[in-house]
């Protein structure tokens, strides 16, 4: 089969040795600039987050999949794929050590927020005295989640095993949802009663019209002067300037964040310079353990498709839903 790895990401994966596991099909790498030309000859694309829509699908002549290289689907127009008659897939999180490493991300924000890292890195380059600043620990704290889905589960799990209180939210209930280590439910219409009381406001759903902006002042505010809001899902939940005033004016603690409104982000940007804030630049899933895994799950899928047996993990395109 004729497959186009779209992105300049993929010409570092080459040099790692990654596309060798593609050997059986040919292969082709484009830029941004060469995607249009090149998309013609494909029969497979295979891409990180884009926008693809009727313009690009129009051009592509020969295409009969996209394969989403991560989770996130919602730059790719399902119902123009649709009308093409061009499938979409993309990689679930758990299982291929996407969701487990964005799981550890989280944590890692959590921990930074909570044991305040930017003074105790102030404290020892300045010879400051030791045991100081005091932190907070997670032990026994309330943490609102919001998103059950693959990544949620290996988020609960991981704060379970911590000792916390975990509070989930999500669109709709489960009865596995005990077993992950959740606390208790909220139907995501009750998300500002969730976050009452809550220590830590997690973010890890889909980004799509429902949930789009999903926490703004109102929310900031139930999470009150002693709370982290932390993201490693998609910053359009999170109202930006909502979130800029709420840092700005002490009505929550601070924010971790690994994704931002405009990637990559730049870096005179206001929230990078705040100290409550700690941020990464979209690494959650960027690990040994992903890469592996999602290079071997698209293996195997373009393998099956080739072979024409049932593809993986193909996307629902009523709803585009990634949990």
């Amino acid at each position: 089969m004729k497959v186009l790895f779209a992105g300049t990401a993929f010409e570092r994966l080459k040099g790692r040795g990654v596309l060798a596991a593609f050997t059986d099909h040919e292969v082709r790498i484009t830029g941004e600039d060469g995607l249009r030309e090149a998309l013609p000859w494909a029969e497979v694309l295979v891409t990180g987050p884009r926008e693809i829509g009727s313009g690009l699908l129009a051009e592509a002549k020969s295409l009969q999949l996209v394969q989403q290289w991560g989770t996130g689907v919602e730059g790719i127009d399902l119902d123009a794929c649709r009308r093409y008659g061009i499938r979409v897939c993309n990689v679930p999180s758990r299982g291929t050590g996407n969701a487990e490493s964005v799981a550890e991300m989280a944590l890692l924000l959590m921990l930074l927020l909570a044991r305040r890292y930017g003074r105790a890195q102030e404290n020892l380059f300045i010879h400051r005295r030791v045991h100081a600043p005091q932190g907070v620990s997670l032990w026994k704290k309330a943490v609102c989640l919001v998103g059950l889905g693959n990544l949620g589960r290996c988020i609960a799990e991981r704060l379970a095993c911590l000792g916390m209180e975990v509070r989930g939210v999500n669109r709709t209930r489960r009865p596995e949802f005990a077993s992950w280590g959740v606390n208790a439910f909220y139907p995501l219409e009750d998300l500002e009663k969730a976050v009452e009381g809550s220590r830590f406001l997690v973010l890890a759903l889909p980004l799509n019209d429902r949930t789009r902006g999903i926490v703004s002042r109102p929310t900031l505010k139930a999470l009150g002067p002693a709370g982290f809001l932390v993201n490693v899902a998609r910053a359009g939940l999170v109202c930006r300037r909502d979130l800029e005033e709420a840092l700005e004016t002490g009505e929550i603690a601070g924010a971790g964040l690994d994704v931002f409104w405009e990637e990559p982000p730049d870096p005179r940007d206001p929230l990078l310079e705040r100290p409550n804030v700690v941020a990464m630049p979209h690494v959650g899933g960027v690990t040994d353990a992903g890469l592996e895994g999602i290079t071997r799950f698209i293996r195997d899928n373009l393998d099956r498709y080739a072979r024409g047996e049932p593809l993986y993990s193909e996307v629902n395109a009523r709803t585009g839903d990634i949990e």
